[in-house]
């Protein structure tokens, strides 16, 4: 079942959200849904979808595996050198 949602927004965001909607495939419509559904979630996470936005980002960041230990290690030798 679907309802309405009359938004009051300022130009500029209504107009960069059409063009990154745009640009996803994705409806404003569904991309408002999959916003507010993200904010709507249990602390659990359970049943959570993707948001075009999360997905959009996925793999943009070059992932480096960091020690903990190691990080925390340097972090005490900067501060007490």
């Amino acid at each position: 079942m679907t309802g309405k949602l009359t938004l009051s927004l300022d130009k500029s965001v209504v107009e960069k959200a059409k063009k990154y909607a745009t640009q996803r495939n994705v409806s404003l419509s569904k991309l408002v849904e999959f916003f507010f559904s993200s904010l709507t979630t249990d602390a659990k996470g359970k049943n959570v979808a993707i948001s075009p936005i999360t997905a959009a980002l996925s793999g943009m960041v070059a992932s480096k595996k960091i020690c903990e230990k190691d990080v925390l290690a340097q972090a005490l030798i900067e501060k007490h050198l």
